[in-house]
């Protein structure tokens, strides 16, 4: 279980870090958000310091779904706009693909006017108006600077925001002078302290690390179904190699997690349609480094090791550090051999995928020339049609998700505008 693994602090630490490779400034503000809400409940009160901190993850992760719907480097003017898109597609998002399903909601109203609101029932509305206040609070600190007064929300009571909210506000500016605190950045350790109340079941971990997961989906869909029957692919070969429990569970969390540093790669290499120049592939391959960096600190050692060598290969020709197989231990080498046919498998917008045949040539070969561990090679060899098979089909049905989260953007969109 994702327990043994990570802790519930490392594992907010992991989210914040994965999502900076989309987008640190956006990240930032989610942070600082994070921090004011969390000063806002204190004064409301009637919560435990567990609670505060659930309501912090999900202020961090309010507006994810704008690294989907719209130019982040543009953060003033995507939220002023319409938010209405990003606002939809990250409720979705928390709904289907984190433990957040009941929170989910405050995501899609987070933009909703306070006059707009008066009928709704919801459990956590008043939340929901606090996270508004706080979220407008950082834009316009950020946007006015110097110039900044909280007190401009006052022509707003009643319209835009809540009464109730907005004397929190003023009532959290009192107390603890956030203000000052998110200007200078001492903000931060109140914050950190707040890390150690958080306190997540052995499920919710798994949900969160999938849910890293189908954030590289942000970036590029694709990406989500290659992990996935990856996933597969390297528990299949675990198996017909009887390898223990422990290796299993430590390979499929190095898979799950292994391509979270592509996030911080640009779309437009991710995407282009033809083939990469040195100078790009050299930059594509940081995104090891970048996964490395990510995880480091936060989950078991051994996980990042399996993870940081899935482009190694056993002959010294992979890279990021060239290692051999000398160094290197079973469980790589299932993540190397499942990564590398998953990716021969797929089409890419440069290539159609290889066949069975060109793909069986690539790993005999490999086994000759020793580029590849024989033995794990062989094993998938000897298994091919039934492992792909299967792969395929569960690559197919997370594209399918993707989907389904589409035209539920589009049905909600249609719902708040008719």
């Amino acid at each position: 279980m994702a327990i043994e693994y990570i802790t519930s602090k490392n594992l907010f630490l992991l989210i914040c870090d994965t999502l900076k490779l989309l987008d640190k400034p956006l990240v930032k503000h989610g942070i600082r958000v994070s921090y004011t809400m969390s000063k806002m409940l204190e004064c409301k009160g009637g919560y435990e310091k567990y609670e505060i901190a659930d309501f912090m993850l999900l202020a961090v992760l309010h507006d994810i779904g704008a690294y989907k719907t719209d130019d982040v480097r543009k953060r003033l003017s995507f939220e002023a706009k319409n938010p209405l898109p990003h606002s939809i597609y990250g409720y979705l998002f928390l709904k289907y693909l984190s433990p957040l399903e009941e929170q989910s909601k405050m995501i899609l109203y987070h933009h909703v006017d306070t006059s707009q609101m008066q009928n709704v029932a919801y459990k956590y509305k008043k939340e929901t108006e606090i996270l508004k206040v706080a979220e407008i609070m950082d834009i316009w600190q950020q946007a006015f600077g110097n110039k900044f007064d909280p007190h401009m929300i006052e022509r707003y009571i009643g319209t835009k925001y809540e009464k109730e909210a907005c004397s929190l506000l003023f009532e959290a500016i009192e107390k603890y002078d956030i203000f000052t605190k998110l200007k200078k950045g001492s903000y931060q350790e109140e914050f950190e302290e707040y890390l150690e109340y958080i306190l997540l079941s052995d499920e919710e971990k798994e949900k969160y690390l999938k849910m890293l997961m189908y954030c590289t989906g942000l970036r590029d869909e694709s990406m989500v179904s290659n992990t996935i029957a990856t996933i597969y692919v390297s528990r299949e070969i675990g198996k017909k190699m009887r390898i223990s429990e422990l290796d299993k569970s430590e390979i499929y969390y190095a898979a799950l997690l292994h391509d979270i540093g592509m996030l911080g790669m640009p779309a437009e290499l991710i995407q282009a349609p033809r083939k990469l120049e040195d100078a790009e592939l050299n930059l594509i391959h940081t995104h090891v480094d970048l996964t490395s960096e990510a995880l480091r600190g936060k989950i078991s050692p051994s996980i990042i090791d399996i993870a940081a060598a899935h482009h190694e290969r056993f002959d010294g020709s992979g890279y990021p550090r060239g290692l051999k197989g000398s160094v290197m231990n079973t469980k790589q080498a299932i993540l190397q051999i499942a990564e590398l046919v998953v990716n021969m498998c797929s089409d890419k917008p440069y290539r159609k995928a290889f066949s069975k045949e060109e793909i069986e040539k690539e790993l005999n070969d490999g086994i000759v020339s020793g580029k590849y561990d024989g033995v794990v090679a062989d094993i998938f060899l000897k298994y091919y049609d039934d492992i792909m098979q299967k792969a395929m089909q569960k690559a197919q049905a997370a594209l399918v998700m993707y989907q389904k989260l589409r035209k539920s953007s589009e049905q909600v969109y249609k719902n708040f505008t008719n």
